[in-house]
């Protein structure tokens, strides 16, 4: 490697002093000096050096990692003039977590000899917290990857499991396109056409989407559709993650059709209900018209009545009238008694009148209170 220059040397440095956290250390790892960004990162204020110099590398770390044999190992390969490179998780001042991509390096001296250890650090704390979070989606969710043609590019054992395929068999997955899982007729549509030119350009789909599994069965996923993008904001690739919800589904299915047979039994039972109020009006508009019908008959039967005792009491008069002329009798004797044969025939008379205007009252009372 060619030599540099001091001046070279002095502005490489200072190019990575001005665009990375830095933290110098003694091969016991006490701190030497820090710059502004180390600060800031660690939760220090501007100019706050004199609250780390002197200070031993542990305050950044856990206390049980501080006593632990790992710890020390990592002191001891430093002091070897091997250098350390890594993710490591570290704590602020306040106690919270940082992450850092980070190199320890060994510096030396013009003999050879090491004097100082140099940490040049990037904060990657939201880098590492979107890794943490896609773990725990990858733990507990289906996941699968595509590329911008819908070519798979890798799926998790989740979502293998759970489209009918065996852990180890993703080979039999990844390179294939999404239309695999979808019927033929779907997957010649325009509507799959254009599910795919959306997510290329750029917008994502959430929903509960139908789709086959390896034997041809049916499954529900509850699913987003998130396209990924890259620096200069190109879709690069679409990660799905998706929950099985087919049971649920079947279920709102079942009582969906129970309802409607339900509803069906509640509109037959409703149609019975007002037959059997028709044939009860029916038997009653029958009833009240015999009744009508009795009581009209009654009427007729009691006028007849009436007539015969009229007639008679005319006939037995007229005999009497007849028998006194025949015999000599006084007609004073045929006039008291047609008097009293009157008399009897004018009480009938009024008699029948009374029942026949009671009936009648009866009848139009009753019509009232229907």
């Amino acid at each position: 490697m060619k030599q540099l220059s001091k001046e070279e040397l002095l502005s490489r440095m200072e190019a990575i002093n001005r665009s990375n956290a830095l933290i110098y250390f003694d091969l016991n790892g006490i701190i030497l000096g820090v710059n502004d960004i180390f600060l800031k990162a660690m939760g220090y204020g501007e100019n706050e050096y004199e609250e780390l110099v002197g200070k031993h590398h542990s305050i950044f770390v856990c206390e049980s990692y501080a006593r632990s044999l790992e710890y020390e190992k990592f002191w001891d390969i430093l002091r070897s003039g091997k250098y350390y490179s890594g993710e490591f998780e570290r704590r602020k001042r306040d106690g919270s977590l940082i992450n850092l991509q980070a190199t320890y390096n060994p510096i030396f001296d013009d003999s050879g000899k090491i004097t100082k250890i140099m940490k040049v650090a990037t904060d990657i704390t939201a880098i590492a917290n979107s890794k943490k979070q896609l773990e725990a989606i990858n733990r507990s969710t289906a996941s699968i990857t595509f590329n911008i043609d819908g070519f798979i590019l890798d799926a998790n054992d989740m979502f293998l499991e759970a489209m009918g395929y065996k852990p180890n068999e993703k080979n039999q997955v990844i390179g294939k396109h999404h239309s695999i899982f979808v019927s033929y007729e779907y997957s010649k549509s325009d509507e799959y056409t254009k599910f795919w030119q959306s997510l290329n350009s750029g917008k994502f789909f959430t929903g509960t989407f139908e789709r086959r599994k390896i034997d041809g069965s049916t499954i529900y996923l509850q699913a987003t559709y998130n396209p990924i993008f890259d620096s200069k904001g190109n879709v690069t690739s679409v990660i799905k993650i998706a929950t099985d919800v087919t049971e649920a589904i079947n279920s709102k299915k079942e009582i969906d059709s129970l309802s409607e047979s339900l509803q069906v039994e509640l509109d037959n039972s409703k149609k019975l209900k007002d037959s059997i109020e028709i044939e009860k009006n029916n038997a009653l508009n029958d009833l009240d018209i015999i009744m009508k019908k009795g009581q009209s008959e009654l009427i007729k039967v009691i006028v007849k009545c009436a007539l015969a005792v009229i007639i008679g009491v005319g006939i037995v008069t007229t005999m009497l009238y007849w028998m006194a002329m025949v015999t000599g009798h006084e007609t004073q004797i045929i006039g008291s008694t047609w008097s009293n044969m009157f008399s009897v025939l004018l009480t009938n008379a009024f008699s029948i009148v009374g029942t026949i205007m009671g009936i009648k009252y009866a009848t139009q009372e009753g019509s009232k209170e229907k």
